[in-house]
């Protein structure tokens, strides 16, 4: 299954706190999946960071993207090739209604979201 299909709806991680993460179609560009993640913390406002999957050529980029809408850091998504991870690939695994996205190979592994699929309210 593609990345944008194994991705696509809303997301919750229940943990200390709550992560939630959603991936619906970007308006302007219906073939790009807008990602937005919250962190609820105990104490404070919630975290924000956005993101991309956008297809290419070769394959799907995931990128987070700053405040103002520009990525701050791409990977390519890693689609059961081999090849090297310097500069990081992102592997996005989902089974079921568990999904984990996950950056290797750009310092320590980086979990980006892991938890189950929820409503979309």
């Amino acid at each position: 299954m593609p990345p944008d299909q194994q991705v696509r709806g809303c997301w919750i991680n229940r943990d200390v706190g709550a992560t939630t993460m959603r991936w619906l179609p970007d308006r302007n560009r219906p073939e790009v999946l807008a990602g937005s993640r919250l962190v609820f913390r105990q104490v404070g406002s919630p975290v924000s960071t956005r993101f991309t999957l956008e297809p290419s050529d070769n394959g799907h980029s995931l990128c987070e993207l700053d405040t103002s809408g520009a990525a701050t850091k791409c990977w390519r998504v890693a689609r059961g090739e081999g090849g090297p991870l310097e500069g990081g690939r992102a592997f996005i695994d989902s089974h079921g209604e568990a999904l984990r996205i996950t950056v290797v190979g750009d310092g320590p592994e980086r979990v980006i979201f892991q938890g189950r699929r929820d409503g979309c309210d």
